[in-house]
């Protein structure tokens, strides 16, 4: 056999293979309500777990971490949650959760990656990962966004006020001296 054949029929080959990798549907999809949430504030973890396989799946539990957000407080652990699910899914069937999370509102509060763990019986674990991203707000920055406004409105005035003063003072009548008659 030809080298050139021989090295086309490969590379057909494991293009093929390939394809098959590339096209596979994701079993697992993860989004939030929102794309940033500000501290204190309570937001939506929306998970999906599609099986693509040809018998049923059982879901164990899903373990969620927010990396950024775990503390030691009050004797337990704060920023995991593990919620057993124990519920088989169809082939080609859907399981959907929404889980609830609040934004931590002492220092803890900062963009976190959340690595969500799905345990099956028949597959093992199935990661997936999200970010979550945090803004902060600086203490008081709405009333330094009035006092600008303000500032802007007042520089405004002003500039009214003199411009209004300088067209006044050139329209004033040019004053005449005229000669005093002198008295003797």
């Amino acid at each position: 056999m030809n080298k050139k054949v021989f090295a086309f029929i490969v590379m057909t080959v494991s293009m093929l293979l390939l394809a098959g990798l590339v096209n596979a549907p994701e079993t697992v999809t993860v989004w939030t309500d929102k794309s940033e949430y500000a501290p204190g504030e309570t937001g939506t973890l929306h998970i999906v777990f599609y099986n693509d396989e040809d018998s049923a799946v059982t879901i164990e539990k899903i373990t969620i971490i927010f990396d950024g957000w775990r503390a030691y407080r009050n004797d337990k652990w704060e920023g995991n949650q593990t919620i057993e699910i124990n519920q088989a899914v169809v082939s080609k069937g859907v399981y959907e959760k929404e889980i609830s999370f609040t934004v931590p509102t002492n220092g803890r509060a900062k963009s976190t990656n959340v690595p969500i763990t799905i345990k099956t019986t028949e597959l093992g674990n199935i990661y997936e990962y999200h970010f979550i991203t945090v803004t902060e707000t600086p203490k008081y920055m709405e009333q330094v966004v009035t006092l600008f406004t303000i500032q802007v409105v007042l520089l405004i005035v002003c500039t009214i006020i003199i411009a209004a003063t300088i067209f006044l003072s050139a329209r004033r009548p040019q004053v005449t001296w005229r000669p005093q008659e002198k008295t003797e």
